[in-house]
């Protein structure tokens, strides 16, 4: 796994163990992954106790059916796992909980034109460094565009139980421990 700044303070965070074990099962199925992106808190150094850890599994061109047919490998023991779909071709999310009730958001995509945005910070864990410029570049969205996102997804009934409960845990946990009213 590549360095980046801010990965000392992300070690030291109780989802370390869940990202270094979900980017070495990638790493063992490099003939369909080329590499692995870092987003969110954890990219940028930032996390805390209730962070979760946001992930894209980059697929080699022409592999995105054989690598999601692989995913449970990524998620292997996890609690609980829910895939989602939004409206490209070349993208889906796979997302899990793991027995230490971290949540690991992980994206399987191919690279290339008409799939997925990154939207603000991607650190390259696994692969070339230019790896995000295979991506079309968006700014990074604020906290009011995602809590508009997921008020969204809540109103279409497209939440599974188990994520919504843990959301609404996040969100109290929020308040308490940091402090932020929602």
């Amino acid at each position: 796994m590549h360095d980046w700044p801010g990965r000392a303070h992300v070690e030291t965070l109780r989802v370390w163990p869940s990202l270094e074990q979900t980017v070495r099962r990638i790493e063992t199925q490099a003939d369909v992954f080329s590499g692995v992106l870092l987003l969110g808190s954890l990219s940028r150094g930032e996390g805390d106790a209730i962070s979760d850890v946001d992930i894209v599994a980059v697929t080699r061109v022409g592999m995105w059916d054989d690598a999601w047919a692989r995913r449970q490998v990524l998620s292997a023991g996890a609690l609980v796992t829910f895939d989602r779909f939004g409206d490209r071709a070349g993208v889906a999310g796979h997302n899990w909980l793991t027995p230490a009730l971290t949540k690991v958001e992980c994206l399987v995509s191919e690279p290339g034109e008409g799939g997925m945005r990154l939207y603000g910070n991607a650190v390259v864990l696994v692969g070339e460094p230019d790896l995000p410029d295979a991506f079309e570049r968006k700014p990074a969205l604020t906290r009011q565009e995602v809590d508009a996102y997921a008020a969204e997804l809540r109103e279409q009934n497209v939440i599974p139980d188990i994520e919504r409960a843990y959301g609404d845990l996040i969100v109290r946990l929020r308040r308490e421990v940091r402090g932020v009213v929602e």
